[in-house]
């Protein structure tokens, strides 16, 4: 889930897929750290009427954890029936909806006191949306990408062993990686976002939720992703006999954000 790694196809395609699952998007997916929301509240300073830009708000997810602030919130978002479920979800707030990917959206230049993207910043087109963010934002305004990352441990975890054997083995897309490749995904993201020359370099800050979940529902989570030629039946025998012999799938997400100042 690295950087600017998508093709054009690849960027159609997800909207369509995410148009497909946006009736079960909601009910698997992990929340966001309260703290992380107040992190990116209190290090940007954000007060009641502060205007806010939301790149791939999605189903409102993380939109619906700034909604209660009093910000002036605008969502960009390409999928239809995301918006629709969001829309649905925050109909009481104050919150404006744009059906449009960042690169197509015809922003108010220096308008905005902060831009968070959750779970989403990757889909965006680099360098192009580093330009739009630098424009768009106020001086010393802030670029807030976030995402939560389940990480499998290197060290003799069995459950963490035996899950990812099947998410490899299935081909099911998690946000997840092997513990011995994040340092080089935070290395990765920091040097795309200070090569831009347009932001600070960002301040990482990590945030925990524990998630325990029932095999349906981790199959659930995991099986919108399954490419269509994998035995999704086999895939969820087997996640039954996981949860079975470990009394459920035990998950920690690391939750990271990326905090870079406009230059």
């Amino acid at each position: 889930m690295d950087l600017n790694m998508k093709t054009e196809s690849e960027r159609n395609g997800i909207v369509q897929h995410f148009n497909e699952i946006a009736d079960s998007y909601d009910k698997y997916q992990p929340d966001y750290p309260e703290e992380l929301i107040k992190i990116i509240i209190s290090k940007v300073n954000l007060s009641v009427g502060s205007k806010l830009l939301e790149i791939g708000s999605g189903s409102g997810r993380a939109t619906a954890q700034f909604a209660d602030f009093g910000f002036d919130i605008v969502c960009v978002e390409p999928s239809i029936e995301m918006i629709e479920k969001a829309k649905a979800k925050l109909k009481d707030k104050n919150i404006k909806f744009i059906t449009s990917r960042l690169e197509d959206y015809s922003a108010p230049l220096e308008y905005f006191e902060a831009i968070i993207s959750a779970q989403a910043f990757h889909w965006v087109f680099q360098p192009l949306g580093y330009e739009i963010c630098s424009k768009i934002l106020k001086k010393g305004g802030y670029l807030a990408p976030f995402w939560y990352i389940e990480l499998f441990h290197d060290r003799d975890v069995d459950l963490d062993r035996e899950l990812w054997a099947i998410i490899t083995k299935y081909e099911g897309y998690v946000s997840c990686m092997p513990e011995k490749d994040y340092a080089s995904r935070m290395e990765s993201i920091t040097s795309k976002i200070v090569s831009s020359g347009l932001f600070s370099k960002p301040e990482i800050i990590h945030s925990y939720l524990d998630k325990n979940y029932t095999a349906d529902e981790y199959f659930n989570y995991i099986s919108g992703s399954l490419p269509l030629d994998k035995d999704k039946q086999a895939c969820h025998e087997e996640l039954l006999q996981l949860a079975d012999k470990y009394n459920g799938i035990k998950r920690r997400y690391t939750c990271e954000l990326y905090l870079a100042q406009k230059k």
